[in-house]
């Protein structure tokens, strides 16, 4: 009976060293007080019984999340009095806010997370708050509070991931998300009206832009339009240039061919052109003489037709008819 009792006794001792892994967990194992450097998996395995292995478990797979400078997570920086031992930052241009941002992280070596330090959550905390005090340091109250937070919540994450490996705290951080960051209640609404100016100034900029861009587009377009214009014109000048280029050079080479002919056509244009001006037209026979009385009457009516008549027999280019029938000048 009482090997029985003994054995039952043994057997349940050893069954103490029956551990079951879980699917998110790592299992880490001191035995005698030592760390193993295997650590267990998902799964049921058997080791040393109580008082020999003592197993701790830790979830990898966990995001463990982190709170730094305001706490409350409901409330607002503004309408909370602020803790300026926590929850105060200086930026870079020497302004106060209050921020609050919230980090992310994952245990990567469950070794380091549970032996390098007594608590790795308390060293990880002090990196995250030094961390984020240089990155808002490192810029202007502006970016701080409107355009620079992905910046800052980059370079903190950085700083973080740099000091956690430093301390060999076998975590992996995974995201660093600013929140809210606001400046301290007393000048809350100088900043505010500061913001409004700020949004003022980018509606004009943005209007001054787009017309500008509308003022290009429309010079561009005339520009083209002058062009094409030109680029018509010129091609028109040029095509008619060569055209009368090419005219005139055919109707020399033929004038040339019978000069006689081409004087006479150029005669009779020149008499076709100038006889329509002269109000009173004389027709004397060859060699007979011409008398300029015929013309004085016309002085006192119109002192231009005066002008456009000779005055001498031999000024006027009146034709003759030759013995052949022909004309001559």
């Amino acid at each position: 009976m009482r090997r029985l009792l003994a054995l039952g006794v043994l057997v349940c001792y050893a069954a103490t060293g029956l551990t079951i892994v879980r699917q998110d967990e790592v299992g880490v194992v001191r035995r005698c007080g030592a760390v193993l450097s295997e650590t267990w998996g998902p799964g049921l395995h058997w080791g040393f019984p109580w008082g020999i292995d003592r197993i701790d478990r830790v979830q990898t797979g966990q995001t463990r999340v982190l709170t730094i400078g305001a706490r409350d997570n409901e409330g607002a920086p503004l309408t909370a009095a602020p803790n300026p031992e926590t929850d105060d930052f200086l930026t870079g241009d020497l302004n106060v806010v209050t921020a609050r941002a919230i980090v992310q992280y994952r245990v990567s070596d469950p070794v380091k997370y549970l032996f390098t330090a007594r608590s790795c959550d308390r060293i990880l905390k002090a990196a995250a708050e030094s961390a984020l005090t240089r990155a808002l340091t490192g810029n202007g109250v502006d970016d701080v509070l409107t355009t620079g937070r992905g910046e800052i919540a980059e370079a903190t994450r950085r700083a973080i991931q740099e000091q956690a490996d430093g301390h060999a705290l076998g975590v992996s951080i995974r995201a660093v998300r600013l929140g809210r960051v606001a400046p301290p209640t007393p000048v809350a609404p100088a900043f505010a009206d500061a913001a409004r100016a700020r949004s003022d100034r980018r509606q004009v900029i943005t209007r001054a832009e787009e017309y500008r861009d509308r003022a290009q587009a429309d010079a561009r377009g005339r520009a083209r339009e002058i062009a094409d214009q030109a680029a018509g014109r010129y091609d028109s000048l040029v095509q008619n240039a060569r055209g009368e280029a090419d005219r005139f050079t055919l109707v020399l080479a033929e004038s040339k061919k019978n000069a006689e002919a081409t004087q006479r056509r150029l005669y009779l244009e020149t008499l076709a052109e100038l006889f329509p001006r002269f109000r009173r037209k004389v027709i004397v026979a060859p060699g007979e003489e011409l008398d300029l009385g015929l013309f004085a009457e016309d002085e006192n009516t119109s002192s231009s037709s005066t002008n456009a008549l000779p005055t001498n027999r031999n000024d006027l280019s009146i034709p003759r008819r030759d013995d052949r029938g022909g004309s001559t000048p």
